[in-house]
């Protein structure tokens, strides 16, 4: 679900009430390295292969452990690999400035050696700067992953949309704008980026834009809060309080234990006492 994805960021509204708070811009989870980012060409996987999957499950389910597996593969010998495991443990624990030391290191050895990984774990490091809200330092690292060639589709929206938030971060719209046109282009059916790029439609006052990228968002995923909560946030903008309403009850009913639900609700309550004035 979209929602758990999202955090609150920046809460400039022009509507009253104080009103829609926007679903924009958490950074993505690191994306470990997996079968959606392996070369089309299968290749016989090396101990080193093994261990580095294995260490990775490990900082995953349990990062202190994890750290201390990588620390010791790197002693004995573990390089590139032993790093971004570690830089993966110390994102689970969101240490965001050690987590982006490991990414570094592990990206540049990487490179130097060919590794068709070095795209990806040029990614993490832009998460992870992302996370840790140094955009700039963000956008230099996303740069350094595309110009690798080595990212499939799917990675390289993703990077796309990392991006996209970082510019937003930065109120650079425009480019934020160009980097969810990539999105779309890249990867059709994330919902997140059809998401992402109303919330940014209708910050820039382009109504008609975001409704037609929530209505996208929301064929690929009906039940979702966090679109259901935009939708409304949307039509508020527009002056429709009717489905704003709507949208925002949807939001609540879809999930109500979850953050855009909660946000909609208020909003709803502030709705009603509007109308009682």
């Amino acid at each position: 679900m979209i929602s758990s994805l999202l955090l609150p960021f920046l809460m400039q509204s022009a509507t009253p009430y104080g009103s829609p708070i926007d679903p924009v811009l958490r950074p993505s989870e690191i994306k470990r390295e997996g079968p959606v980012n392996s070369p089309p060409v299968k290749k016989a996987r090396t101990p080193s292969d093994i261990r580095f999957d294995q260490c990775l499950d490990q900082a995953e389910s349990d990062p202190a452990n994890g750290l201390l597996a990588a620390n010791k593969w790197q002693i004995e010998g573990g390089g590139y690999l032993a790093r971004n495991c570690l830089g993966f443990a110390y994102a689970e624990q969101e240490d965001w400035p050690k987590a982006i030391v490991e990414f570094v290191q592990a990206a540049e050895k990487a490179q130097a050696a060919g590794d068709d990984r070095a795209g990806n774990f040029w990614s993490q490091a832009g998460n992870a700067a992302l996370a840790s809200g140094d955009y700039q330092r963000a956008l230099k690292y996303f740069d350094t992953a595309l110009e690798q060639e080595d990212l499939d589709g799917l990675l390289k929206g993703e990077v796309h949309l990392d991006m996209g938030r970082a510019f937003v971060a930065l109120d650079q719209y425009d480019q934020a704008k160009q980097q969810f046109v990539m999105v779309h282009q890249l990867v059709p059916q994330d919902p997140l980026g059809w998401l992402l790029s109303a919330t940014l439609a209708r910050r820039m006052g382009d109504l008609v834009q975001a409704k037609s990228d929530i209505a996208v968002a929301a064929k690929l995923v009906t039940t979702d809060p966090a679109i259901a909560l935009e939708a409304g946030n949307i039509a508020y903008e527009a002056g429709d309080l009717a489905n704003a309403r709507s949208n925002w009850e949807q939001a609540v009913k879809f999930d109500p234990d979850s953050s855009s639900a909660k946000a909609a609700a208020r909003y709803l309550a502030q709705l009603l006492t509007g109308a009682e004035q």
